[in-house]
């Protein structure tokens, strides 16, 4: 009977120092994971609710940054270890059970009830600790990161976990605490993290796949804003307005956002993967502000909470966007970080000074906006990564070989960004 038990036990490897480190893709168990994160998403939407103010959308942002932790604690632990066996499956499973408890306990959240978060943020992230430890256990080139993640990530849970004893806002003081400790061990980490790499094929694609839900949020919420009204002139083109701006970001970010900057540097890999909250968070303010939009579109003016959801968020993309480039283009601080943070300080602008608009107006016009910097980077896109391939080549030049620029292309491991 072990005998046949046995061969569903796989232990954790390292995949990146055996001999697995070249193309990777996502497996089906992390996309079946990725289902309760959809969840957790909507519900942070959802619950902003049809008075959009500066208390909800803060809201927003602050349970989104312990639900992308969460994410990033299963996907990191199976791009380095997974094998995908019994015990993997059925932690993973566990976890996913513990998401859906911390979606459900969302609208709660939003009316102050907070200990059901934090008692199911504590059990996901014990799930993840406890998969770690299993990597300890048989990974001893993996000690001297797990050595500091364990402990780390311990703390931060049992700090939350307490965190229910206490009344806000003492409560988000340890909240804060514990996230400053989660997201703050890795980034002092980067040597220890040398030795146990990552995917670059694996990471971008997850995180991409991420990006991609909260996309389909955005589009839910014009499928949700237009159920909830009588269809008009009005709220047919705010709707159509709304998904061409997320179409516009979509185009944006997957043409010319390049995911190369994972092999440049740890550094580099970490601000990727970090610059990722706010362009989430931005999306997902996005997708509010349009329902919000589409709901308002018969009004003379636009909800100052649903300017600023959609403009706002528009902002926090394209702010995230240009840090990317920032630390993925060799030449600095060039055109494409240039418009993209002028997108940003015009999409400021105009939350702060159009809400006086017509819903129809004001959405136009944040769509106009995005439409433009989409045209921008078409036309100039090409001579601008000429002049890039240029600048390598004089590099490679002077000074030998270095790391391709192409997007798709995948250096050893050692070159690898993490977490």
């Amino acid at each position: 009977m072990l005998s046949r038990l046995a061969r569903f036990v796989d232990p954790p490897r390292l995949r990146t120092l055996e001999g697995d480190g070249g193309e990777r893709r996502a497996t089906w168990l992390e996309l079946f994971l990725d289902l309760v994160f959809v969840v957790a998403i909507a519900q942070l939407s959802s619950g902003v609710g049809d008075e959009a103010g500066a208390r909800q959308l803060a809201i927003l942002a602050g349970l989104f940054v312990p639900i992308w932790w969460a994410w990033v604690g299963f996907t990191f632990y199976a791009d380095r270890f997974d094998t995908d066996d019994g015990p993997h499956r059925l932690l993973v499973f566990l976890g996913m059970f513990a998401v859906a408890g911390l979606a459900s306990t969302i609208p709660e959240a939003y009316e102050g009830n907070t200990a059901g978060f934090a008692v199911a943020y504590a059990m996901t992230r014990l799930v993840v600790i406890v998969l770690n430890a299993r990597a300890w256990l048989h990974l001893p080139a993996a000690r001297p990161l797990l050595n500091v993640y364990i402990p780390a990530f311990t703390a931060s849970a049992v700090l939350f976990a307490l965190s229910v004893l206490v009344d806000p806002p003492l409560r988000y003081v340890l909240w804060t605490v514990a996230l400053a400790i989660d997201l703050g061990t890795p980034l002092l980490s980067a040597e220890r993290i040398r030795a146990v790499p990552i995917h670059t094929s694996h990471i971008p694609e997850r995180v991409g796949l991420l990006t991609i839900i909260v996309f389909g949020e955005t589009v839910l919420a014009v499928v949700i804003g237009v159920d909830t009204v009588t269809w008009t002139w009005d709220s047919g083109l705010v709707a159509a307005l709304g998904f061409a701006t997320a179409a516009a970001i979509w185009w944006l970010y997957f043409d010319f956002l390049d995911t190369g900057v994972v092999q440049r540097s740890i550094l580099a890999g970490q601000v990727y993967l970090f610059a990722h909250l706010p362009l989430l968070i931005g999306l997902t303010d996005l997708g509010v502000g349009v329902k919000l939009a589409i709901k308002a579109s018969g009004d003379s003016g636009m909800p100052a909470g649903a300017a600023w959801a959609m403009a706002g968020g528009v902002a926090l993309v394209l702010a995230a966007m240009a840090v990317i480039t920032l630390v993925t283009d060799p030449a600095g601080l060039d055109s494409d970080v240039a418009v993209r943070l002028g997108g940003a300080i015009v999409a400021i602008g105009i939350a702060a000074f159009a809400t006086g608009l017509w819903p129809v107006a004001f959405t136009a016009l944040v769509a106009a906006l995005i439409v433009c910097l989409l045209v921008v980077e078409l036309v100039g896109h090409e001579a601008h990564m000429g002049s890039d391939l240029e600048l390598v080549g004089d590099e490679v030049d002077r000074e030998g070989p270095s790391i391709p620029m192409d997007s798709h292309a995948h250096p050893s491991t050692d070159q690898v960004a993490d977490h």
